[in-house]
């Protein structure tokens, strides 16, 4: 079987915009299946995903990865030891983060917001589904640390929350 390294890039570029951990192309009997590790949108390091073809070779490639942006009018964090005393919400699924209900809506919550236990924190779309997110800790909102509308993966930080 040839492996085309085009369509494996143009598979695994889709599969990073996307958000996707996997993708499988098959055609006939020839199939190509592109896996991304999880948190492949964290910062930092090149995501290297393995490349399986019906013959079961794999071809790691690499490919570059955006770091993550601020929050809107923030800084990036000054360390990790001022963010270990929060509370830290991360995404249950894979999807797009939105901070309020409607474009035109005000945000479910801000930065120095205090925030109730169960209370929507932001919506997270998935396959056209819009999942409310619900804090599980009661607090104050410290760090937004996704933009509106970016695509957040399984297990992201999306917010800090002081429970104090």
């Amino acid at each position: 079987m040839d492996i085309d390294l085009k369509q494996i890039r143009s598979l695994a570029d889709l599969a990073i915009k996307k958000g996707l951990a996997e993708i499988t192309v098959q055609e006939g009997d020839k199939s190509i299946t592109v896996k991304l590790p999880l948190g492949n949108s964290a910062g930092g390091s090149a995501a290297q995903p393995v490349i399986t073809t019906a013959s079961a070779a794999e071809v790691p490639v690499a490919l570059p990865v955006a770091e993550s942006a601020p929050a809107k009018g923030g800084k990036k964090a000054a360390s990790a030891a001022d963010d270990s005393k929060h509370h830290k919400i991360t995404s249950p699924m894979v999807g797009t983060f939105y901070n309020a209900p409607s474009p035109d809506s005000p945000a479910f919550v801000k930065v120095g917001d205090k925030i109730s236990k169960g209370q929507t924190l932001c919506i997270i779309e998935a396959m056209k589904m819009m999942n409310e997110l619900e804090s599980d800790i009661a607090g104050t909102v410290v760090k937004i640390l996704v933009d509106d509308a970016q695509p957040v993966e399984f297990g992201q930080t999306i917010m800090l929350v002081d429970p104090s």
